[in-house]
């Protein structure tokens, strides 16, 4: 029974269809030009990841110091042990939505509890060897590896996260309980999530060497947690120095406590289930005003709503304009770190001084995708929207002023911030502005015409849409690839045109690439609608 229901949970949550959000036998182009866009992306990503971690082999390499290209390994998969757990924990194990379902079946709840454990880990080292697959192969490529240490690597690949999972898995618990009781619990935990990330960000710029390769700052960082927590240190010696003890140390230690975990926990996630999440209620009688608006401005408050009453939404679309806003601001107390960062990054790519300020902010932009899952996450609500009084287009259009809003005005502050920080024209200033407007717009139509062509309407919970759906995935790398475009441009324009006029001349070009996108939202979202309204 155990098998079958992890072979059911990956179904659901890992399978090709749960990702595309389609039948791929039914729609075998559509799936082959996801599929393909989906290859590129991550040769894109594992190429782009992989130069800077081997250039950085090659530094430790030269060092004597290679082997710290594994405690890369472990601090990459202790982030994406904390993130994936601490999201997805609470609702997974402790309050999992199929527990009516699953309850009254003849199945042990041990072993129900056992197959969920085991997929949250499937996803996890999925993820994990994504991320460290670059650090992996310049490791390999610098220091060799006989078959000894190979098998140490693997081995302890997966048996570094138990420990921190289970820690991580307390407090995603702890956290779901305690904010359920107050009122805005949704947004007390996106502020707490934001400012935990935000922390570790200062710590990694506060460190963070002027360089050609940002990963050397990080060394002197990762060196001293490997030292403190000495898991981390076992794997190190263990695969480098091919040392058995230590080995032995690693798989022991977090075979033991994870086994002990999982059997400690069972009586918790019964009770957990049983009880539900017990949810602050606001008592008392207010009367009910009626107001009048616009069917636009009515979906933007919608949207508003519901991204604020969802940690995971908020903190993963999200997170661009607050990385934005935040290091816009640090640039007026931190100006001569940050000139100094820059200077050495336009020292190697030859970069004026405001294409590396839209650089940053383009990458934040296309990081705000709200309009390429909000549709899917209607879910089998969406007939509601339907039966409304109102054109699909005007839905399709509030989604993407929402989006917009969410993600300009902060683009335009930090232009404004980062213009007094770094002595920037004002004529340079407005331009700027003008084409952070036009990219967010383009890339706003972008992502809600993908939410259109793959949307995801049946899913479990929003982990599904959020972060493993291929309107997701094309929406984030579809940004990057309409900011590549834009710098194709410029360094063609800038032959021509010298000075600020270049970001006009960029803000027509974005609008003109932008109608055949507002073409196909007036002529096809009625159709798009009738098509997958069931």
């Amino acid at each position: 029974m155990y098998f079958k229901l992890v072979s059911l949970f990956i179904k659901e949550n890992i399978s090709l269809k749960r990702l595309m959000g389609f039948d791929v036998k039914r729609s075998k182009a559509k799936a082959i030009g996801i599929g393909l866009a989906i290859i590129y992306a991550l040769a894109v990503f594992v190429g782009a990841f992989g130069y800077m971690f081997f250039d950085l082999g090659k530094i430790l390499h030269d060092m004597g110091q290679s082997e710290l290209l594994l405690s890369f390994i472990c601090i990459y998969m202790l982030g994406m042990a904390f993130f994936i757990t601490l999201f997805r924990a609470s609702g997974y194990l402790f309050y999992y939505k199929d527990y009516d379902i699953l309850a009254p079946l003849p199945i042990h709840p041990r072993t129900i509890l056992f197959a969920k454990m085991t997929v949250l880990m499937i996803m996890l080292y999925l993820t994990s060897f994504l991320f460290t697959l670059p650090i992996l192969f310049s490791y390999i490529y610098w220091n060799g590896m006989t078959i000894l240490s190979g098998i140490y690597m693997v081995i302890g690949f997966f048996f570094l996260p138990l420990v921190p999972v289970a820690l991580i898995s307390f407090l995603s618990l702890g956290v779901a309980t305690l904010t359920a009781r107050l009122r805005h619990a949704k947004i007390i935990s996106i502020i707490l999530v934001f400012v935990l990330m935000i922390g570790l960000f200062m710590i990694m710029f506060s460190v963070n060497e002027v360089d050609q390769n940002p990963l050397t700052g990080q060394i002197d960082l990762f060196k001293g947690i490997a030292k403190v927590y000495l898991p981390f240190d076992w794997y190190r010696i263990a695969v480098h120095q091919e040392s058995l003890p230590h080995f032995m140390y690693l798989v022991l230690s977090h075979g033991i406590l994870f086994v002990l975990y999982l059997f400690s926990i069972q009586g918790l996630v019964a009770k957990t289930n049983q009880k539900g999440v017990r949810v602050a209620m606001k008592h008392g009688v207010s009367a009910i005003r009626y107001i009048q608006r616009s069917p636009l401005i009515s979906i933007v408050q919608k949207e508003f709503k519901k991204f604020f009453n969802s940690v995971l939404y908020a903190t993963n679309a999200g997170f661009g304009p607050i990385i934005l806003l935040v290091a816009s601001v640090a640039s007026l107390f931190f100006q001569s770190k940050l000139e100094s960062i820059l200077s050495e990054a336009m020292g190697v790519g030859g970069l004026p001084l405001e294409i590396m300020i839209l650089l940053l902010i383009g990458f934040s932009l296309a990081m705000t995708y709200t309009p390429a899952i909000s549709l899917s996450l209607e879910g089998k609500q969406l007939w509601l929207i339907k039966s409304l009084p109102i054109q699909p287009k005007t839905v399709i259009y509030g989604k993407i002023v929402f989006n917009m809003l969410l993600a300009v005005p902060i683009g335009i502050l930090s232009i404004l911030l980062f213009g007094i920080s770094l002595k920037i024209p004002v004529i340079n200033q407005l331009l700027m502005i003008l084409l952070v407007i036009s990219f967010s717009g383009l890339i706003s139509f972008f992502d809600a015409i993908i939410n259109l062509w793959t949307p995801k309407f049946n899913f479990v919970n929003d982990v599904e849409v959020i972060k493993q759906s291929a309107s997701a995935f094309l929406a984030i790398f579809g940004g990057f690839a309409w900011m590549a475009i834009n710098g194709f441009v410029y360094v063609q324009l800038d032959k021509y045109v010298s000075g600020s006029l270049v970001f006009g001349l960029m803000s027509v070009l974005n609008l003109v690439l932008l109608i055949p996108l507002v073409w196909l939202i007036e002529t096809k979202t009625e159709l798009f609608f009738r098509k997958y309204q069931g």
